[in-house]
């Protein structure tokens, strides 16, 4: 068990505070390592090491080409730590052994992504008359402040980092207390390792109503990057509008997959056995609604039926495991909560249901039919290994139940008809929509959210937009 610190300024400290915040695994419930609690001090102690980084212009002013090349020296030192990094973010996280090191490597290639655009970005002429020369470029806003959720700690830190390094902000990262280690450890390693000049990234864990509210409401903080649930998201918001600062936003998702009555059936339960059980179903964009045409409910049933008790239970590091704990009690008596809410309201068990009688925080993998719109369980997002399934007789019908809820972050359609599938996608209310699979997106695919799932887009080359802000500027001849 070891004791983490925060990494402010090129340097790693204790915070100002004596407190400190105790990580455990959730696949055992033991102390794997604790973390120094960062308060207002610390936040301040970081921002105003990026301030003074950005102010001294070193990234800024660099040649596009030299922070491309420091962009992809992290890359490398990511994916040389991989696998010993992988094995903490795997301990504290819970996640597949396998998936902890890929998000390593996930975070190495946002780098190398995103260092291909620090050479392309490129403001434009205007004609205004034969006597002014007119042009627009983009600079970076300041100081960047990026609160990261812990489902994906290390790719989603480099999902906005990358981005935010390249446009030539400095940023001050405050990753989610139930997972910070990875992150305090391997990752900041390899940010020095790479020679990051100090003060240009900084890393400090506490709580978010101490650590996440000093961060955004620090005068000094000229743009917020959060990803996480809307109630928290709304509370950021706030926070940016009263100092009219810009902010990009990921919150929940309540995605649903409308199965048509000519899609491949296995393709749907393989791409269940993603879309809700991978990761124990925590993920923002999870399929947590399916809404099946009533021709063929009772096949798809069957089918997801026998997928529900193949599934392996286990903690993240052994062998064979498909589904791994979520991550602590209390998510663990939310999931349970809603699935007596859901017999409560009529819904039928095909499978699950119940917490697993052992050691760790682990929940059935679970299905439950006969799902109506109304009921809580198809309408607020419950963040496990959880899928309700709805049955409708039209498509206009099904289009409805799909859309009928606050969240918009992503969809999908099933169907082996390409019509039908371009015409569906297009009603559907999200940000992305799979087709015949779930998670069909890459680094390169822009993500975000449609109504209560928040706006503006992460990945792809629009996202670098986000973290940049336009100059015009006019000569008179």
């Amino acid at each position: 068990m070891k004791k983490y610190q925060h990494y402010i300024n090129g340097e790693w400290l204790d915070t100002s505070d004596k407190e400190i915040i105790p990580v455990l695994n959730p696949a055992n419930e033991e102390l794997i390592g604790e973390i120094t609690c960062g308060k207002e001090a610390d936040i301040n102690h970081a921002v105003e090491a990026a301030k003074k980084a950005y102010n001294s212009r070193i990234l800024v002013d660099m040649n596009p080409m030299e922070r491309a090349k420091l962009m992809r020296g992290i890359a490398e030192e990511l994916r040389k730590i991989s696998k010993e990094g992988g094995a903490l973010l795997c301990a504290e996280n819970g996640k597949l052994l396998s998936s902890s090191i890929n998000e390593f490597i996930e975070a190495a290639n946002y780098f190398d992504y995103y260092s291909g655009l620090t050479d392309k970005i490129e403001g434009q002429t205007i004609p205004v008359n034969s006597q002014v020369m007119d042009y627009t470029i983009y600079e970076p806003y300041g100081v960047s402040g990026h609160i990261v959720p812990w489902n994906f700690p290390i790719s989603m830190v480099a999902r906005s980092l990358a981005c935010s390094f390249a446009a030539g902000n400095s940023t001050v990262i405050k990753p989610a207390e139930l997972t910070p280690l990875a992150t305090h450890s391997f990752f900041a390693q390899a940010i020095h390792n790479a020679g990051v000049p100090a003060g240009l990234i900084n890393i400090v864990t506490g709580y978010g109503n101490e650590a996440g509210a000093a961060l955004t409401a620090h005068p000094d903080v000229a743009q917020i990057t959060f990803t996480g649930s809307v109630k928290t998201g709304k509370t950021i918001l706030r926070a940016a509008a009263e100092r009219a600062v810009p902010a990009v936003v990921e919150l929940g998702g309540k995605s649903a997959a409308v199965v048509l009555p000519d899609a491949d059936i296995d393709k749907v339960v393989n791409a269940t056995k993603i879309g809700i059980f991978s990761q124990a179903g925590q993920i923002c964009s999870a399929m947590s609604r399916m809404i099946v045409h009533k021709s063929i409910k009772q096949e798809v049933l069957d089918k997801l039926s026998k997928l529900a008790g193949s599934i392996k239970v286990g903690p993240g590091d052994e062998e064979g495991v498909e589904l791994t704990p979520v991550i602590s009690e209390e998510q663990l008596q939310k999931i349970e909560n809603y699935a007596r809410s859901g017999l409560q309201a009529g819904a039928n068990v095909i499978s699950g249901g119940n917490r697993i009688d052992r050691k760790g925080y682990f929940f059935e993998p679970t299905i439950y039919s006969e799902v109506k719109p109304e009921m809580t369980i198809a309408q607020e997002e419950i963040f496990g290994p959880f899928l309700s399934i709805l049955d409708y007789e039209d498509h206009e019908e099904a289009v409805h139940i799909a859309n009928d809820t606050e969240y918009g972050l992503a969809a999908g359609v099933f169907t082996r008809d390409v019509d039908m599938a371009t015409k569906t996608a297009a009603l559907l209310n999200g940000g992305q929509v799979y087709v015949n699979s779930w998670f069909t997106g890459s680094i390169a695919t822009p993500f975000g959210g449609y109504k209560q799932s928040g706006y503006s887009r992460e990945k792809g080359q629009q996202a670098i937009k986000s973290y940049l802000q336009l100059k015009n500027i006019g000569i008179q001849l």
